[in-house]
């Protein structure tokens, strides 16, 4: 059982470190095809940095949480709350802007720059509504993270589930475009953010039976009296 544990706990350090190492190999590509998006759409067709930042945060707060230790260092632990913070600020500051209207133009203007030095079509690098509100609820789920508590246990597991609901629809969704002439529409997430969320999920989800490994119980001798014959 302990063996069970540790594999899992292994499991998701991996995963959170790939999907790390992935999304630092994606950003640079960004400014090579950035100046060929002209539109800016509510649900963007493509993989925004935005999203890539949030995935490539939530990925480093699952591999500090999940790193096979014998004694987790205190700064893990804030390091990876911080990162969920970060991500759970910025992602509902975008569903504020999807919400109201308005909109902060500085916080993607180092996403969009043009070889005229103008940028882009404003708001291209910006997550989709779906992309945001997956990623807070990931982020969410690994803030309450605590392997020793009930309730947060089941919290963390409700948040999980929930941040799965959106991609999911989305790649059912693919996945009848491919039986169908028609492409599909407006499903809020590109092909490649599904697939990141899904592996994401799935690191996130090992988290409570990773984290939580059984103490070795050593037999103490009881101590008896000596019996005189």
């Amino acid at each position: 059982m302990k063996l069970q544990a540790q594999k899992r706990s292994t499991y998701t350090f991996v995963i959170g470190m790939a999907l790390f190492v992935v999304c630092l190999i994606y950003i640079p590509q960004w400014a090579h095809y950035a100046p060929s998006i002209r539109q800016s759409v509510p649900s963007s067709p493509y993989l925004t940095p935005w999203t890539v930042l949030f995935v490539s945060a939530l990925s480093l707060a699952l591999a500090l949480v999940a790193a096979p230790v014998r004694v987790q260092h205190p700064v893990q632990a804030i390091l990876s709350k911080a990162l969920c913070v970060l991500v759970i600020c910025f992602a509902a500051v975008f569903l504020l802007e999807y919400a109201c209207g308005i909109r902060v133009p500085d916080l993607d203007i180092f996403f969009l720059p043009d070889a005229s030095g103008q940028r882009v079509t404003l708001y291209a690098a910006r997550p989709s509504p779906h992309s945001a509100t997956t990623s807070l609820l990931f982020a969410s789920a690994l803030l309450i993270f605590q392997p020793d508590s009930g309730w947060r246990t089941r919290a963390f597991q409700i948040c999980a589930l929930a941040a799965l609901v959106l991609p999911t629809v989305a790649g059912v969704g693919y996945l009848v475009g491919l039986l169908s002439p028609r492409s599909p529409r407006g499903l809020g997430l590109s092909l490649p953010a599904v697939v990141l969320y899904f592996m994401l999920g799935s690191g996130v989800l090992r988290l409570p039976f990773g984290s939580h490994i059984p103490k070795a119980v050593v037999a103490r001798p009881e101590k008896g009296f000596r019996h005189w014959v």
